[in-house]
């Protein structure tokens, strides 16, 4: 398939209110010219991202406030998306963790948790799939997914599992769409600056080069999907993080990262 052409687009983004998702959403606008269905929880956000974009890149945006924890928040999302335009790229890029020990983590939480990094992404794959095939546009899905999804991470044990849910079920159903010119993408960045990070314990590795500045992450994440990339790990040090554990023991990879991750929970 050629590369996907932005330009103009309709492109839905979830969680853009902030960090990562806010970062692609603006260089989508302000690059490519993107015309953007912006979607978190925070309508203040949302429509002053909005109103910024649109002035300064001349854009249309329309702002959609929802929770995609809950189902039918989920499903409001993809029905309004579709009357709003021709929807060409989905960013399924919101996203919640718990750093800590998972016995701490209580069941509503972890039931929260699993909602929106996992069931919402697979519901909206599943209803934005079929969409994107009947429209004939060669339009593209990504995924955030992360690091955590290749890799042990103790004590973000549920995030690291939901994760490696959601980039197994978007690889394989990258090949099940693969001559229906539709492209799916799985974007798994490390640790990222952003405001998450900086209001958890995970502040611990800030300004350390374990965390890749948010611009040059949302950069090669569009890219990513601008070139229909199947997978993608961001940064040389994460790709070189990524062979390292491929030559040694997966259990010698666990104690390396809980020994890291232990110092910044002890914080």
């Amino acid at each position: 398939m050629k590369d996907m052409t932005l330009n103009s687009r309709w492109v839905l983004v979830t969680g853009a209110s902030s960090g990562l998702g806010k970062e692609m959403a603006c260089q989508l606008a302000r690059q490519y010219k993107s015309n953007l269905i912006l979607v978190a929880r925070r309508t203040d956000k949302l429509d002053a991202l909005k109103a910024e974009l649109e002035k300064e890149a001349g854009v249309c945006c329309h702002v959609i406030a929802a929770d995609l924890s809950s189902p039918v928040d989920v499903d409001r999302v993809y029905e309004e998306a579709i009357a709003v335009g021709d929807v060409y790229g989905v960013i399924l890029n919101a996203g919640v963790t718990h750093f800590g020990r998972h016995v701490e983590l209580d069941w509503a939480a972890f039931q929260g948790l699993l909602a929106t990094n996992v069931t919402s992404v697979i519901r909206l794959m599943s209803l934005f799939s079929p969409y994107l095939i009947r429209k004939k546009q060669g339009g593209g899905i990504m995924v955030i997914s992360s690091m955590a999804s290749l890799l042990p991470v103790p004590y973000q044990a549920a995030y690291a599992g939901s994760k490696a849910f959601v980039t197994n079920f978007s690889q394989s159903m990258r090949q099940e769409v693969r001559d229906e010119n539709l492209s799916i993408t799985v974007f798994a960045p490390g640790g990222i600056d952003t405001e998450m990070t900086r209001g958890s314990k995970l502040k611990y590795f800030e300004n350390t080069m374990f965390l890749q500045d948010v611009q040059s992450c949302a950069s090669d994440a569009i890219t990513a999907m601008k070139t229909r990339r199947s997978l993608y790990v961001p940064g040389a040090l994460n790709r070189l993080q990524l062979l390292f554990s491929r030559l040694v023991p997966r259990n010698m990879v666990a104690s390396i990262a809980q020994t890291a991750y232990r110092k910044a929970l002890d914080v």
